[in-house]
């Protein structure tokens, strides 16, 4: 058993909610390059480098416009985009009580530190898709988040909503933990925080070896 010193996020759909956002980023899409995969099959890829859900949606040639086009108006909503209730208070708890926390989404750079700047508390490490490293479902953005906080993977959990997620850390030999709220279902044998207030509950926790 080992106590929780770090507790690593994903960003949409588990601190923030971001949908109603990223429908409108994909609808410009749609709109200024006629692309006609509609937003449901974006959505269900989310938590993968932006790259490889357009490979997976047969967008691989349009890429480069599609992303250039969605980011652009993603980074003009994502200083609207609001937490989840409950999520700040959970989050000043456990830095308080001397926990690090972290980010590792596959949101881009900016859109990102836009949306965390809501949010008054310290996060220790911050890890996008712009380094040379694959992203989630590889562990390697979680295992740099692991050591830019200089914490033991083994006192580390990550929170998140998609499988891929639960993969990344699996991988990374972290512990899991699926946010109830957020838009994926319960990967097969993950454990569950129901709501946003249980995050806080990561102060007491003893983590057991992943899986």
């Amino acid at each position: 058993m080992s106590r929780c010193r770090l507790a690593l996020f994903d960003l949409d759909g588990v601190l923030v909610d971001s949908r109603d956002a990223m429908q409108e980023a994909w609808e410009a899409v749609q709109r200024d390059l006629g692309v006609t995969v509609g937003f449901a099959a974006y959505f269900a890829e989310i938590g993968r480098p932006f790259g490889d859900i357009m490979e997976r949606l047969g967008l691989a040639d349009q890429a480069t416009e599609i992303e250039r086009v969605y980011r652009a108006t993603a980074l003009r909503t994502a200083p609207r985009v609001p937490a989840f209730p409950g999520v700040e208070e959970a989050l000043a708890t456990l830095a308080i009580a001397g926990v690090k926390l972290g980010v590792v989404t596959s949101k881009a750079r900016p859109q990102t530190y836009w949306t965390l700047s809501q949010f008054d508390v310290p996060f220790e490490t911050v890890q996008t898709p712009e380094s040379r490293h694959p992203g989630k479902p590889s562990p390697w953005p979680l295992l740099i988040a692991a050591r830019e906080a200089r914490t033991d993977v083994e006192e580390t959990v990550f929170i998140g909503d998609m499988d891929v997620d639960r993969d990344a850390a699996r991988h990374a030999g972290m512990r899991f933990l699926h946010a109830a709220w957020g838009y994926g279902p319960r990967p097969a044998g993950a454990v569950q925080l129901h709501t946003p207030d249980e995050i806080a509950g990561l102060v007491r926790c003893d983590l057991p070896a992943a899986a």
